[in-house]
């Protein structure tokens, strides 16, 4: 059995701060960038404008609530460890102690800063679960493929129940309406795969009709929520010609 190279701690870079537009991850090495005289954001473009309140985005962005900071990141690091080692080790022996959805409940329950998710399809089960989780954390989901109008009240309507949780539908299916499936927590921890947000697909991953994989590999996580994830969210803000500057002020 391998041992622990502690040099991997020098490959650790965990988010620091969340994009004010698009909620990009921004870490050591993804972080706002001056281009020309405009500090911007890799992931959406978006320039953030200095002003004597806050002449860089660090102090601007930790105002603003989008600072990620954990109480104990190695410990919560651990956690969320153990969630997707129980899971991978369920999944290759054909044991149902530890199903994937199991894992989802726990990692989600595990939330300490954020939870991030797209998806097509979405069931009542998995609302309920996110809803509670957006008493603690705030929980931001794209979703299409919604096929009741009962649905959509859920994910619409209602916001007084879980103020911390913030949905963006596609209530018609254009020609570019997203069908990736992933979930994010905390940018430590991703899931990805086939399986739509229902406890049905996440329960047919347990019998091998449908594929969902654990990603760790913190680095991995970040370029899975910033391309699939950040993109689309702010696509939902205003029109790509509109809206690329945030200038950073108190009020």
């Amino acid at each position: 059995m391998p041992g622990f190279d502690i040099e991997s701690l020098l490959r650790f870079s965990p988010p620091q701060f969340l994009c004010e537009r698009c909620c990009g991850l921004l870490n050591a090495s993804i972080s706002v960038q001056k281009q020309g005289t405009s500090l911007c954001c890799p992931v959406c473009g978006v320039a953030y404008v200095p002003t004597e309140d806050f002449p860089t985005p660090t102090d601007y962005l930790k105002s603003r609530g989008l600072e990620v900071r954990f109480h104990d990141l190695f410990g919560h690091s651990r956690k969320l460890a153990h969630v997707a080692h129980e899971m991978r080790r369920s999944l290759l022996s054909g044991s149902l102690q530890y199903p994937p959805m199991r894992a989802l409940m726990e990692a989600m329950y595990s939330a300490e800063q954020f939870i991030h998710f797209t998806t097509y399809g979405i069931s009542a089960l998995l609302l309920g679960g996110l809803k509670m989780a957006a008493q603690r954390v705030d929980v931001r989901g794209i979703v299409s493929g919604i096929k009741h109008d009962s649905m959509v009240r859920e994910l619409t309507d209602f916001r007084d129940e879980a103020p911390r949780l913030h949905t963006r539908v596609f209530q018609n299916e254009g020609q570019y309406f997203p069908h990736q499936k992933i979930i994010v927590i905390d940018g430590l921890l991703a899931f990805k795969g086939s399986a739509n947000m229902t406890d049905f697909g996440w329960r047919k991953a347990a019998q091998g009709r449908e594929v969902i994989e654990v990603v760790t590999d913190v680095n991995e996580v970040i370029d899975l929520h910033n391309r699939y994830f950040s993109p689309v969210w702010a696509s939902f803000e205003t029109p790509a010609d509109e809206d690329t500057a945030i200038v950073m002020s108190a009020y």
